[in-house]
């Protein structure tokens, strides 16, 4: 398996760098995210810093581990050890005479990658918050209510979640709030199997620990996968499985779940930052926390009442 380092850099206006593979390559011609192979004996920023001098004649000073992708071409297969650049000196060029270009991580869609990068691509677009449409909140047509509040928001990813619902019943619902959120191109998370979810012909879906266990890896191409985690073990096991990110809570009591033991901001920190994937905080949480949950290593927010809050 190549081993390669990878790096995601970002200009002062948040642009992200990419350059085009020489055509004679493999993946020839396609846009990629700047790096090259980890050497023996080598770290991953090391590698990272060696490949980005050749390749682009700057120096970076630190980076911090974003990601691990593992794929299979059929003739070759790749561990992509994606960092997040925190800084470097110097300007950019391509000393190998490859093309490059400064873009919005919303622009990067629109070029052609090859498909161990689409992860990277979904991970830079990811939004910050996470709110959830719970059957807590009431009967079918009060969760439409108040998805249609979190849609006018311009919330861009949104879970459903309805445990207390027969199949019947989630996949109606299910099915009327795919077409809410298809014309506002909101990304809905149904809460429920892999199967289901095929089924209804979903874009993604959210998974609860024991069921990304159930799971079959590896996990469909076609379909966004999350899932909640409540300790460092599930954690792990979402990592290993691919998944674009993962919930970890609860951070703080809720009233939902009096009993559940919170971890706190520090057992949090303390976690996530273990973990290349996107972690984002739940429980007791809400979009005023986003300062906070982000200082401690979160990417983002999730939650039910708190957001509902707001849409009131």
């Amino acid at each position: 398996m190549l081993h390669v380092a990878v790096g995601v850099i970002k200009n002062k206006q948040g642009e992200v760098l990419i350059t085009r593979r020489a055509s004679g390559a493999h993946q020839g011609d396609l846009w990629e995210f700047p790096g090259g192979k980890v050497e023996e004996g080598e770290t991953t920023h090391q590698a990272l810093k060696r490949e980005l001098i050749e390749e682009l004649g700057i120096t970076i000073s630190s980076s911090k581990p974003m990601l691990d992708i593992y794929h299979d071409y059929g003739d070759l297969k790749v561990h992509l050890d994606v960092h997040q650049v925190g800084a470097f000196h110097g300007q950019p060029r391509g000393l190998e005479n490859q093309p490059l270009k400064w873009l919005a991580t919303t622009e990067l869609k629109k070029h052609a990658f090859p498909v161990a990068n689409k992860k990277i691509i979904d991970s830079l677009n990811l939004p910050c918050y996470y709110p959830i449409v719970d059957d807590s909140l009431g009967s079918a047509q009060q969760m439409l209510v108040h998805l249609s509040e979190l849609l006018a928001q311009d919330y861009s990813m949104i879970q459903l979640r309805a445990k207390s619902m027969d199949k019947v019943g989630f996949a109606q619902l299910a099915k009327a709030a795919m077409q809410l959120c298809d014309i506002k191109r909101v990304a809905l998370f149904l809460n429920t199997s892999v199967d289901t979810a095929l089924a209804l012909n979903a874009q993604a879906v959210h998974l609860s620990a024991d069921e990304l266990i159930s799971a079959h890896l590896p996990l469909p191409s076609g379909l966004t996968v999350a899932t909640s985690c409540h300790c460092e073990q599930e954690l792990r096991q979402a990592q290993d499985a691919g998944v674009l990110f993962a919930v970890l809570s609860p951070v703080a009591r809720t009233s939902s779940h009096p009993k559940s033991q919170p971890l706190g901001w520090e057992l949090f920190s303390n976690t996530a930052k273990k973990f290349k994937l996107p972690i984002f905080a739940l429980g007791g949480v809400g979009p005023k926390d986003i300062q906070q949950a982000t200082l401690m290593g979160a990417y983002g927010v999730s939650g039910i009442g708190a957001f509902k809050k707001e849409a009131n």
